[in-house]
């Protein structure tokens, strides 16, 4: 190995059906040898939800105290990154790991808000890292260690679902809609839409992946009582009608910081008016111009302001009431 080398001593196992290497070390050796993937919404790669360095301190002064610990950090060894990591195994299941700090080859599974402020702490923890695993299968383990964690952006493990299911369109045809919604340059939706990682463009995200998959969700069963039922054509219907939507209201859809009609409320009131479009409107005329030929009605009397008539209505149940005065107004 190269200079800069770290050396490991540690024993070599399995964790369920994946091979693991277990060991301590310092904080800081820690710190410098691994890296943390984190989601760029804007180009798709890495898988992982930005550092909160408020939570981060919080653990580093926590771990500072005496009688404190934690449980193992996990970390995975990157069969690309084979050139910066060699494990030299020995009988018995010891082994001796190398990490070559030039090129960080720890990618932080589940661990990166405990090590990413302890870059100077000689404090020792405990660690496991699964040997090889090729990026598919260690985001798949993110997900499932971290589905249910308290405070982890819901919208971002939906997205990895989606990425993740070889057929999400037969599968989870809520999330293959949203997530195409998101990626189709003639959506309205195009790079509009949050999954809870980092990106360039935040000013224009207009809601979340798990909002946006949840009122589409709530749409399906409509569409299949009409006739519609491939995974494609109800996406098509769907694209459509929020292409009317934002043409009808062309300035709130754009000032969405200062309107409701892409947050929580106008979501659902407007999804639910989709819904009671559709079972009343010939199928051929089912279409953006079909759709913004009904939604033109509402031009002009609807307020979406954040202060306007809507601005006190919450939940499920708010956006119920908006959607029947909705309804009352197109008549």
């Amino acid at each position: 190995m190269i200079s800069d080398t770290f050396k490991i001593t540690g024993q070599v196992g399995r964790c369920g059906h994946l091979e693991v290497f277990l060991g301590f070390a310092k904080a800081s050796t820690l710190h410098k040898c691994s890296f943390a993937d984190i989601l760029d919404e804007d180009t798709g790669e890495g898988y992982q939800r930005p550092v909160n360095r408020t939570h981060s301190r919080s653990f580093r002064t926590y771990i500072h105290r005496p009688g404190t610990s934690t449980i193992p950090l996990t970390f995975n060894l990157r069969p690309s990154l084979y050139r910066y990591w060699t494990l030299n195994r020995s009988s018995g299941g010891f082994a001796v790991l190398e990490l070559n700090s030039i090129r960080p080859s720890l990618a932080r599974v589940d661990c990166q808000h405990r090590i990413n402020e302890m870059a100077d702490s000689e404090i020792s923890l405990a660690f496991m890292s699964y040997v090889g695993l090729e990026i598919r299968s260690e985001m798949a383990l993110f997900t499932v260690i971290n589905s249910k964690a308290k405070g982890l952006n819901s919208s971002l493990t939906d997205y990895h679902e989606s990425r993740l299911l070889e057929e999400a369109y037969r599968d989870a045809p809520h999330l293959w809609i949203a997530r195409k919604l998101s990626e189709d340059p003639e959506s309205p939706w195009y790079k509009a839409v949050r999954f809870g990682g980092e990106n360039t463009s935040g000013l224009f995200r207009k809601t979340s992946l798990r909002m946006l998959q949840a009122t589409i969700r709530y749409a399906l069963p409509f569409l299949q009582k009409i006739g519609i039922i491939d995974p494609f054509e109800q996406y098509c219907s769907l694209r459509s009608y929020w292409n009317a939507v934002r043409s009808t209201f062309p300035e709130e859809w754009t000032d969405h910081r200062h309107h409701l009609l892409t947050k929580g409320i106008g979501l659902y009131s407007m999804t639910s008016l989709f819904c009671d479009i559709i079972q009343n409107l010939p199928i051929q005329y089912q279409d953006t111009d079909g759709y913004a030929r009904e939604l033109q009605r509402l031009e002009g009397i609807v307020d979406w302001s954040s202060t306007g008539e809507f601005s006190n209505a919450g939940g499920k149940k708010g956006a119920h009431e908006v959607f029947i005065q909705i309804k009352e107004r197109m008549k």
